[in-house]
């Protein structure tokens, strides 16, 4: 992966990553944000509690590092167009 030098640190190019690179750090990223959203929803809001066991669940899947179905696979299960 190619660097670049920023602020005094070293940080990958997006451009340089392979395709499997680049859907993991995406799998990353959505991960973390639904965290977030699960930590820190807005207080007037409340999660249903099969809802927040489905999504906890989910979320301990992925950082297991369980397999997770592709994007590709649910659009075609749900008839989108990927």
């Amino acid at each position: 992966m190619t660097t670049r030098k920023v602020s005094d640190r070293t940080e990958p190019k997006v451009s340089d990553l392979t395709v499997a690179e680049f859907r993991e750090l995406i799998r990353e990223v959505v991960t973390e944000c639904l965290a977030e959203m699960y930590e820190d929803f807005h207080p007037g809001l409340e999660l249903s509690d099969e809802f927040a066991a489905k999504l906890q669940a989910s979320l301990d899947s992925v950082a297991a590092g369980e397999p997770t179905v592709p994007a590709e696979e649910i659009a075609k299960r749900l008839g989108l167009k990927w």
